[in-house]
């Protein structure tokens, strides 16, 4: 990129850096209580939710680290892509996203502890340490891909540029709360639709819109690559599996039903936004795919190094702004859900907090959730090693007892409940923390 070029992308990243504060601030006091801070008081219109949806969903994940999944793992990454985006968004978007639109919750755990077991205080504890961990790992993530941007672009050192994205997201996210949040998602889903227009089209371009060059040109360089089946059955499976989990079980997705206006609401904006989701990450992988002829060690950077070097410059110029808006807009819903976890399913499900404290405390938890996520993307090997880990938390602990509740229709015992979810979270727990079984 030449010297203009990364003048005009550094002003794009710093009015877009300005305008995330100008929210926040404009929207700083909005909140009266928890409620008000976590779920906007569920007074979210049809497009708005749309815009925030699109923006919260598209995040570091669906961008760098699909396309990177493309690069490392070639068609074989499309397991996941199976179980996430294309069957776990469908049940998603169609089916839960509709049904939880009803009630009026602030979290996962929130309704899973009060509509199928009870109220009761341990499972909504346990369960809210479980949708804790994405909500703590999944900024990190967002933040890494920023970072990565930052570096390769500007030249800033990835820690300096993680530390200031980090405390920029923070600050942005614990003023405001979800008020600002969703209305930063609206600027930002706008970009990001252009964004990704850009990166489709130059992406497909570089191997001429040709399957079946791209065939031969992977096959060429590493025929495994182009085998979906390359991988034992346990693997393909645990990778479809946690996909499906995590995209049904990711605590933003519950959140911005939970702060729907209503049913017909939902149903709209999430079909939308998941049909869109479907299609971008397959295309996003596929791009990756394409990196292996071209240069198979970018690895989980392949979407940076194709924009800057098989793209035309100015494609580059809505690099920085394009990755900062997918991933400032899925970072601060997390933080914002990581809060929610913290204060009103761990600390206080009774909610006896008084509102104004519980505001307080909010944005406390919100501070201290963004410093875990900037200490993740300092030290974690690549995006989705983050993503994936607290998909299996989450996913594994979660979706279990949300399906066994439903199937069941309040005979669950909550015993039965507690006992279960305990074993839960100590086997996914382990499964990711244990050489072995990981």
């Amino acid at each position: 990129m030449s010297t203009s070029f990364i003048t005009i992308s550094f002003i794009l990243v710093v009015i877009d850096l300005v305008a995330c504060m100008v929210i926040a601030f404009k929207t700083n006091g909005s909140s009266k209580n928890s409620e008000d801070y976590f779920i906007g008081g569920k007074k979210t219109g049809t497009v708005l939710l749309l815009l925030t949806a699109w923006a919260s969903f598209s995040g570091a994940g669906n961008f760098i680290g699909q396309a990177g999944r493309g690069t490392l793992y070639g068609i074989n990454a499309y397991w996941l892509w199976i179980g996430e985006s294309l069957l776990g968004g469908i049940v998603m978007g169609v089916i839960i996203a509709p049904y939880l639109a009803q009630f009026r919750y602030v979290s996962m755990p929130h309704y899973i502890a009060n509509h199928l077991c009870g109220g009761d205080h341990y499972v909504r504890r346990v369960s809210g340490l479980a949708a804790l961990m994405p909500n703590l790992v999944w900024p990190g993530a967002q933040i890494m891909g920023i970072s990565y941007v930052l570096d390769q672009v500007f030249g800033i050192d990835y820690r300096i540029a993680a530390i200031i994205c980090g405390i920029v997201l923070v600050v942005h996210t614990t003023t405001g709360g979800i008020n600002a949040v969703i209305y930063a998602d609206a600027l930002h889903g706008v970009i990001q639709m252009i964004f990704a227009g850009l990166v489709v089209f130059f992406g497909l371009k570089m191997f001429h819109f040709d399957w079946g060059y791209l065939k031969e040109s992977v096959i060429s360089v590493d025929p495994s690559k182009w085998d979906m089946f390359v991988d034992n059955p346990i693997y393909i499976a645990t990778s479809f599996f946690t996909g499906f989990v995590g995209a049904t079980s990711n605590p933003i997705f519950w959140n911005r039903a939970f702060a729907a206006k209503d049913v017909k609401t939902a149903r709209k904006s999430y079909g939308i936004t998941f049909f869109c989701n479907i299609v971008l990450v397959f295309l996003i992988i596929t791009i990756g795919i394409a990196v292996i002829p071209l240069n198979s060690a970018a690895g989980d950077q392949s979407l940076v190094w194709a924009i800057l070097n098989k793209m035309p410059s100015f494609v580059g110029i809505f690099l920085c702004v394009g990755v900062f808006a997918a991933c400032m807009s899925c970072a601060d819903t997390h933080l914002n859900c990581a809060a929610a976890n913290i204060i009103s399913d761990i600390i206080d499900p009774d909610g006896k907090i008084e509102p104004k404290k519980s505001v307080k405390y909010a944005k406390i938890a919100t501070a201290i959730a963004g410093t875990i996520s900037i200490l993740c993307a300092i030290f974690a090997d690549y995006i989705y090693a983050l993503g994936t880990y607290g998909y299996t938390i989450c996913g594994g602990v979660l979706i279990p007892i949300f399906v066994v509740g439903l199937l069941m229709k309040g005979k669950m015992k909550v015993r039965s409940a507690q006992i279960g979810i305990t074993i839960g979270f100590v086997v996914a727990l382990a499964f990711e923390i244990v050489p072995s079984l990981s």
